[in-house]
């Protein structure tokens, strides 16, 4: 997992995120890298140096201080969407999950770390934020806001969500088998659904927390009768 987070001048809501136990991932290990986003000239401003340090201190002996990355972006909005995706792509851990911690660093920062990743092609991408307050924190899926609207998708996932198979599916849209299968390979590039391969066999697929989600964006209530759906 490659966990990206903006510095301000409070690292307390950055440790409680990057402390946080999740569904279906792993707390931080060896193999997960870190990239701190700090703004041009941050070692003039001691909080920020102060945050950063006590961060280090806490998942460095987790991590390895190796795989904590400080990048330093510029002030221009355009130069620094560019840099924080660059180092995002050059980082990638092979499992392609990013958590992006937007919780505790400066504004545009936070901003600049939102729109790189929005940028991001196959990659499983949680932002998470915590309430100033501490009573909680938000936790969403960015493929599920980023996947093209398709009242097709939404029927192929309110039919997973019912553990249909692909045929069925198929039978019930009008469609064939194949149609709903490559429609799979696509959503599945914006983690809507995971597939898994059983002993050599085509692929099975199930919906994931992104495609539950986007099931309600669409509007669709999966309770309605399913009608073939346009092309």
């Amino acid at each position: 997992m490659l966990v990206v987070f903006p510095v301000g001048f409070d690292e307390k809501f950055i440790l409680r995120a990057l402390m946080r136990k999740r569904e279906e991932i792993d707390g931080l290990g060896r193999g997960d890298k870190l990239i701190a986003v700090l703004p041009k000239g941050y070692r003039e401003e001691q909080r920020t140096v102060n945050a950063l340090k006590a961060i280090e201190s806490i998942v460095g002996p987790i991590v390895g201080e190796e795989n904590i990355i400080h990048l330093e972006v510029p002030s221009n909005g355009d130069e620094m969407v560019v840099t924080i995706k660059r180092s995002v792509e050059d980082n990638m851990t092979r499992d392609r999950v990013v958590l992006a911690v937007l919780s505790g660093g400066m504004r545009p920062l936070v901003v600049g770390t939102l729109l790189a990743l929005m940028s991001l092609k196959s990659t499983r991408v949680i932002v998470e934020s915590d309430f100033e307050n501490l009573s909680g924190h938000i936790s969403l899926e960015l493929g599920s806001f980023l996947a093209p609207y398709s009242r097709r998708w939404a029927m192929i996932l309110c039919g997973l969500m019912k553990e249909k198979s692909v045929r069925a599916i198929a039978e019930e849209l009008g469609v064939s088998p194949a149609t709903i299968s490559n429609e799979l390979k696509k959503m599945a590039d914006y983690y809507l659904v995971r597939s898994e391969r059983l002993d050599g066999r085509a692929p099975r697929y199930q919906i994931t927390r992104a495609g539950k989600t986007y099931i309600k964006l669409m509007g669709v209530s999966c309770n309605e009768t399913q009608t073939p759906a346009p092309l």
